[in-house]
């Protein structure tokens, strides 16, 4: 059994361990000096960051044990991916500097007032050594931590999980995107008590072990791999699977509720209330449960029920914590766990405007174009009806049931992008995810237009 540590550990070494260590880099680069009446960047992190055009980026805010031996030496305080580098860098420079000295830092009462730049100066200010910056030309990278081709958006997501996945760096590590919801909400309780180490708990009680994929395949068939125990194994072990996302008449028409809203199936209803109730009870997040709930919607390549991986063609990939960021439950999760009829969140998959079907239903009728792309795959040009069946498989996510793409237990804010950057990899022109795919992917780079329905 391999450990994620190792991962992490392996490609810092490769990476910005051997800049550190050559003699041909500026590497490591300070941000702040500290020496004048007021802060201001180095003249080295200037140099750095300066002559940098737009381009694939990743960045890496951290400490630094010297003489800096092994991966151990190097400790991360933020990851970030950007296309401009040198705006970005700078911007952040900023914020750290306005945010110190910590001791003036006073809550203002909103929730999450101690921001990540908060964090990141308590940080910087509490260490022995600078706080450094690396960059990285993700273009130059031969392969990510699980020894795959990557791009920025993903790469950054798979070091943030494997960050995270080290107890080590729990307190210092200040990114709030691709961790659980829960620890977010935890930090935002106790704010700069944080990095004390007080209200100790854990967040994700996952081993942080797995087995990497013993040969050589592609990104594409591990994404295939994953749809055979997951998705597929549960249309031929499940009865009421493939689940059909909407309710429809004999001709594809989805049907209306009562508000004018796209109907969702029965069915699907079931299963979100089914699986939500896994993680959530009438007064909160259950204790010991899932993260949430995992969610792929995707259409059937052929009629009839799917005999093999390559039949399940993904359209969206997401995810619904039952964790809030600001309060324990999550308000994707309050008509479930309160057991109410209305629907306008619900997982995410509510009818309120800024849910998925409500968003939907809102292109659809012509009154938005949030989901353009969606209408466009998804129903014939100016109608309520689909071009194919769309289908629905979401699931409370329990590492010890479905594997991470990889082959290492993944927590739910890191198996999304993980799978995200997979089903890129397989099946680029029908993922209709707009976050957590590369620049050019397709349903960025083509206009993807939707004639309203004109009733």
């Amino acid at each position: 059994m391999a450990r994620k540590a190792e991962l992490w550990d392996d490609w810092i070494a490769q990476t910005l361990l051997a800049d550190v260590q050559a003699s041909g880099t500026p590497d490591p680069v300070p941000m702040i000096d500290a020496g004048g009446t007021e802060r201001d960047t180095t003249d080295a992190f200037d140099s750095y960051r300066y002559g940098r055009g737009d381009g694939a980026y990743l960045y890496l805010l951290y400490l630094l044990d010297e003489p800096a031996t092994d991966a151990g030496d190097i400790t991360p305080v933020y990851i970030g991916e950007t296309n401009s580098i040198t705006s970005r860098l700078h911007q952040h420079f900023k914020k750290i500097r306005d945010a110190l000295p910590v001791d003036e830092w006073a809550d203002d009462g909103s929730w999450g007032s101690w921001s990540k730049y908060d964090h990141m100066a308590s940080v910087s200010e509490q260490a022995a050594g600078p706080l450094y910056a690396w960059i990285c030309d993700v273009d130059t990278l031969d392969q990510g931590p699980y020894g795959y081709p990557t791009y920025r958006q993903e790469l950054e997501a798979k070091l943030v999980g494997l960050v995270h996945s080290m107890p080590r760096f729990e307190r210092v590590f200040a990114n709030r995107e691709f961790v659980p919801n829960r620890v977010i909400h935890e930090i935002g309780k106790v704010g700069p008590d944080w990095l004390t180490g007080a209200d100790e708990y854990d967040p994700t009680t996952l081993p942080h072990t797995g087995e990497p994929p013993a040969d050589d395949r592609t990104k594409a068939e591990l994404w295939h791999a994953w749809v055979e125990q997951t998705i597929l194994q549960d249309i031929q072990d499940t009865p009421t699977d493939p689940i059909p996302l909407f309710a429809t008449t004999d001709d594809g028409q989805v049907q209306l509720t009562e508000n004018d809203r796209l109907k969702r199936s029965a069915a699907i209803d079931e299963r979100i209330r089914q699986e939500g109730r896994t993680c959530v009870h009438e007064t909160g997040v259950r204790s010991e449960s899932p993260d949430g709930l995992l969610y792929v919607m995707y259409q059937i390549a052929e009629d009839g029920t799917p005999s093999k991986s390559t039949d399940i063609i993904p359209r969206y990939i997401g995810k619904a914590e039952a964790y809030g960021k600001k309060n324990e439950l999550s308000a994707n999760f309050t008509e479930i766990a309160k057991d109410r009829n209305a629907t306008r969140s619900f997982a995410r998959w509510g009818d309120g405007d800024y849910w998925h079907v409500g968003e939907l239903t809102n292109t659809v009728f012509g009154e938005s174009q949030k989901k353009r792309a969606w209408a466009n795959a998804l129903f014939e040009q100016g109608t309520r009806t689909l071009s194919d069946d769309v289908y629905l498989w979401i699931r409370a996510w329990d590492p010890a049931a479905y594997p991470g793409p990889y082959g290492y237990d993944a927590y739910l804010a890191e198996a999304e992008p993980l799978l995200i950057g997979l089903a890129n990899a397989a099946y680029p022109e029908d993922l209709l995810n707009h976050e957590g795919v590369p620049d050019d992917a397709p349903v960025k780079r083509d206009a993807r237009e939707f004639t309203p329905l004109s009733e």
